[in-house]
């Protein structure tokens, strides 16, 4: 709908079609690390360029967020190319937390590659102690 100033005609329905092509699978498409306070949880994104928009993505290795640490990896197939993200949970501290990890393309059309990490830590593991015999 568009709305306009003329009295009889206020407002106009009109239709926008087009396609969406998909530029490449992210699997998943958002991480959630769910666990412990201070316990290493881990979470993997496979980014897959589709080979009609081929692009590339730089390798990234120890990187860190507010309440995560996380790397890019190229791994090559006989036929594909494909990105592996690795987010690992550094918070120590229980509650909620969310990021959005940002990784430049090579692509006009899509500069960048956005994925969100939502994370749901509980209260800590307890502490075993040791008892002396």
């Amino acid at each position: 709908m568009v709305s306009t100033n003329d009295a009889q005609r206020s407002y106009i329905p009109f239709t926008v079609e087009g396609r969406v092509e998909k530029f490449a699978s992210i699997s998943p498409a958002r991480i959630l690390l769910r666990g412990p306070a201070g316990f290493p949880i881990k979470g993997v994104v496979r980014i897959i360029p589709e080979k009609k928009y081929p692009f590339t993505l730089p390798e990234i290795s120890d990187a860190k967020g507010k309440n995560i640490a996380y790397s890019l990896e190229k791994i090559k197939n006989e036929t594909t190319e494909e990105y592996l993200l690795t987010v690992i949970n550094t918070r120590g501290t229980q509650g909620n937390y969310h990021e959005v990890i940002t990784l430049p393309t090579n692509m006009d059309q899509r500069p960048e590659i956005k994925i969100w990490v939502y994370g749901e830590l509980a209260a800590p593991l307890p502490e075993k102690k040791e008892t002396v015999q």
